[in-house]
């Protein structure tokens, strides 16, 4: 039982490290995004300006510290700011999971991968692993805009501050639809490269016991 447990919680740790990965990584690449999307024709800002605003964005959203929104050249409604609020609070839950589940990685790691027993959890592993390809394929047959509304109906369900108005909230021309594709894509190759490579190493240790 409490090998389970702890099994659990180093898998919640790794799914928290690829959320997190996630969100840290698509601000590093964000001047990409940028770019990529000709952000500055569109909101008529310098990139620099876009990204300024940006980072105050995401700092808000991840840093604990910062408990007010406020973009110099985009306005924000009240409903805009309830719904980033919500996205903080999910965010900063994300860091909380993974920092109170790390012990139990780090002894899973010397525990059971450091002595050879990873073998034991190669069919957990692939299950894990696999998952992720049901939501790839609902995706896939229901095209991503139906698949990003439906993950936010879910995800905030009873909650449509999500449904930004461009009039109201002009920050979200900043954050066009395909962005959020390339984090979904983004998290879908950490996680399957965590979870496979685990998947993979446990087969090998299989196979030496």
């Amino acid at each position: 039982m409490r090998d389970k447990v702890r099994f659990s919680a180093s898998v919640l740790c790794l799914l928290a490290a690829a959320i997190l990965l996630t969100i840290y990584l698509a601000w590093l690449l964000y001047p990409m995004e940028i770019s990529y999307f000709n952000l500055p024709d569109k909101v008529y800002l310098k990139s620099e300006t876009i990204q300024y605003n940006f980072n105050i964005l995401m700092n808000y959203l991840t840093n604990p510290f910062s408990q007010k929104l406020a973009m110099p050249d985009f306005r924000s409604s009240a409903a805009g700011l309830h719904h980033f609020q919500v996205v903080k609070y999910l965010f900063h839950l994300a860091q909380a999971i993974f920092l109170v589940t790390l012990p139990a990685l780090i002894f899973f790691i010397k525990k059971v991968v450091k002595k050879g027993f990873l073998g034991l959890y190669r069919r957990a592993f692939l299950v894990i692993g696999l998952l992720p390809l049901v939501f790839a394929g609902l995706a896939f047959l229901i095209g991503f805009n139906s698949f990003f509304t439906l993950f936010h109906q879910v995800l905030f369900a009873g909650d449509n501050t999500w449904m930004f108005d461009p009039a109201k909230d002009p920050v979200i021309w900043i954050l066009p639809e395909e962005f959020f594709m390339h984090a979904f894509i983004l998290f879908a190759l950490l996680y399957e490269g965590i979870f496979l490579t685990l998947y993979f190493l446990s087969r090998k240790g299989k196979e030496q016991t």
